[in-house]
């Protein structure tokens, strides 16, 4: 199955009782233009993803009266902190972005993919870091993958 456009978010669309199949996809794959991938159930999918933004969590790829097909993103090891005051939300995107690192935000915590050193320096700055499994569905900035520039650090 080639899919090409995005139905609708379950969140937005009530699709009702009917069978659900997911295309599990990673953090770093939802502003892929194109992805080959088997749902959960079997089936083999090609996205082609022209629409102008990165696949979310809930995108209904294909329905029909009887199954649709939803994108779940899946989870991963991430390192997760939960600033107390603006300062600290300042310090931890600071820290973060200074290393170029993807940064998300869930429910009041920022997050991060895991990364052992990244951890490191966190604590070494007290901030109440710690690793966790989470979805990470909320870019801040705009962009859920790294990117270069030409300065030098």
């Amino acid at each position: 199955m080639i899919i090409e456009k995005i139905v609708g978010n379950v969140k937005d669309k009530d699709i009702g009782e009917i069978e659900r199949d997911y295309v599990f996809i990673e953090w770093y794959e939802v502003e892929k233009k194109v992805l080959h991938k088997v749902s959960k159930n079997g089936l083999d999918v090609g996205i082609r993803n022209n629409g102008g933004r990165p696949l979310r969590d809930g995108d209904i790829l294909w329905q029909d009266d009887k199954k649709a097909l939803i994108v779940e993103i899946s989870e991963c090891d991430c390192i997760a902190i939960k600033p107390n005051t603006m300062i600290e939300m300042g310090k931890a995107c600071y820290e973060i972005g200074n290393r170029h690192a993807p940064l998300f935000i869930e429910d009041g915590e920022l997050l991060t993919p895991f990364d052992e050193p990244l951890l490191t320096v966190l604590l070494k700055c007290d901030f109440a870091a710690n690793r966790k499994r989470a979805k990470l569905k909320t870019p801040l900035g705009g962009h859920a993958h790294g990117h270069s520039h030409s300065h030098s650090h």
